[in-house]
């Protein structure tokens, strides 16, 4: 969910309840981005908090300083080294059935989520609205969640990010962004209920993991150096896994790693994933370094 602020998030489960809902089944956490830009110059360094750096890092699981998107222009992009995740899990386990759908064409666009992946499918908020174009990708994806068999879903909405940009995110629009969002995870969530309702399909595990990409100013607008654009959030939930707990300080970069450990894809060294595997069921809680 881009430009999500957690503050905004956590200040009432009217705001988002099925978010609550998820916070309360699994675990949350956040932490600060280790880049931003202050108007003046590099500031915190490596990027510009924006959603080029953003997606990236989360779809990566490594850094600007190594897939080398410093700014929404992607410029410098080094996905040939360090690719998506869904595209690893493809090449790594080729019967993988890995899909996205996304309302920011830019990360189909440019090249973020690869052609490896089984689809792609990408319906335009810049032309269209993000309102709308997020509605499209709920339909796209819940379509696939209960006619087809997916294995690994990466989906994106963008309306939170265009309504802080539009009137900032203290504003009745940005809470109305969040709850059409909230409601289009619900959806899939059901369908997700159904899909383990169903007795020929009793062996799925489902892993929901939600994040954002940067915060927003209070007035609006991001890719600064400030609390409140470089704070981001994970949420992680899936059967067997502990309840209503905080993570400790689970990073974007964490995403990618995490998705690959639960498909049960080795991690290679030789990818340089800078990322850790967030503890799942029955794991003991790593000492972090």
């Amino acid at each position: 969910m881009d430009g999500l602020r957690y503050d905004r998030l956590t200040r009432s489960p009217a705001n988002a309840p099925v978010l609550h809902a998820l916070m309360a089944e699994g675990a949350v956490g956040t932490s600060l981005l280790p880049y931003g830009r202050a108007d003046d110059g590099p500031s915190t360094g490596l990027a510009y908090t924006d959603s080029g750096p953003g997606w990236s890092s989360i779809l990566t699981g490594v850094w600007p300083d190594r897939h080398g998107v410093t700014g929404n222009d992607f410029k410098g992009a080094d996905y040939a080294r360090h690719p998506d995740f869904l595209t690893r899990a493809a090449i790594a386990r080729p019967g993988l059935r890995t899909a996205a759908a996304v309302s920011w064409p830019a990360l189909i666009r440019r090249g973020t989520l690869g052609r490896a992946i089984g689809r792609r499918v990408r319906h335009n908020g810049e032309s269209r609205g993000y309102e709308t174009a997020d509605r499209r990708v709920a339909r796209t994806v819940l379509r696939w969640l209960t006619e087809d068999d997916p294995d690994a879903l990466f989906v994106y909405f963008g309306a939170t990010d265009e309504a802080g940009h539009a009137t900032g995110p203290l504003s009745p629009a940005y809470d109305r962004a969040l709850l059409d969002q909230d409601a289009h995870l619900g959806r899939l969530l059901d369908a997700i209920g159904a899909r383990r309702a169903d007795p020929g399909r009793a062996e799925e595990r489902w892993t929901v993991l939600v994040t954002t990409d940067h915060g927003h100013l209070d007035s609006g607008g991001h890719g600064g150096d400030s609390r409140a654009e470089r704070e981001v959030f994970v949420i992680l939930a899936e059967p067997g896994g502990p309840a209503g707990i905080r993570l400790d300080t689970p990073r974007l970069i964490d995403i990618a790693p995490t998705v690959l450990d639960r498909l049960g894809i080795p991690l290679d060294p030789s990818w340089g994933l800078q990322g850790r595997v967030l503890p799942g069921p029955a794991a003991p809680t790593p000492e972090w370094s």
